[in-house]
């Protein structure tokens, strides 16, 4: 008999990483909170980050995935790890890739840039529609927002919701994996930590892209300047 195709995917196995090897990484709707200070609602979001090996978490919070936005929370996390892993897993936002492709994304260059700084790590995009080859950090999404379901109802601000979350990771790693039976902490600093690349000795220059439309009076506008 015939096999279909995706019995052929459920029979592919775990990913299994070596240490060091991958950061991998995802964002998922968090909360929406009111800003205290204009009443607005904004969506708060959770930039999740998991080591494949040793499966250290790590969560940024954030308003936006821009670029700038997501080369910095990219980079404090590495600050928290202490070095760079040889690659960067996620799927295709615009931020890591123009356009998305299951052999050859376009990636977005200004992503590119702050990899080559980053000791030139690898960017691995995964295919569209294939969530199960970063299940590692899929998962992670949903327990993110039970981590934080006991936050106040009354949003402060970012930074307090963020030392928050911060406070409820170091938890989270403490304890024992659910998958590997083994406290994520632990595998990091005795497994993980000295297989890292050294980080840059300078911090990643900040850097704002657009791609506007060019006038008719062939100007263009960025940063609310025109050029």
């Amino acid at each position: 008999k015939l096999i279909k195709r995706k019995n052929l995917d459920d029979l592919s196995g775990p990913i299994v990483h070596r240490p060091g090897e991958a950061l991998i990484l995802d964002w998922g709707k968090l909360r929406d909170v009111i800003d205290p200070k204009t009443g607005e609602k904004h969506t708060l979001w959770a930039f999740v980050g998991v080591m494949g090996f040793s499966r250290y978490l790590m969560i940024r919070l954030v308003w936006t995935n821009s670029v700038p936005v997501t080369c910095e929370s990219i980079e404090i996390m590495l600050r928290e790890l202490g070095g760079t892993p040889s690659r960067v897993t996620s799927d295709n936002p615009k931020c890591f890739s123009l356009k998305a492709d299951k052999h050859d994304p376009l990636l977005n260059p200004a992503f590119e840039r702050f990899a080559l700084h980053h000791n030139n790590f690898r960017i691995e995009c995964l295919p569209p529609k294939d969530p199960k080859k970063k299940g590692k950090v899929e998962r992670m999404v949903p327990f993110a927002r039970r981590l934080f379901e006991a936050y106040p109802k009354e949003f402060v601000s970012i930074e307090h919701a963020q030392a928050y979350m911060d406070r409820k990771c170091s938890v989270a790693n403490e304890r024992r994996h659910g998958t590997t039976c083994l406290k994520p902490i632990e595998v990091f600093l005795s497994q993980e930590v000295q297989t890292l690349k050294p980080l840059p000795a300078l911090a990643y220059e900040r850097e704002e892209v657009a791609y506007p439309t060019v006038r008719k009076d062939a100007f263009v506008r960025f940063a609310n300047k025109y050029y």
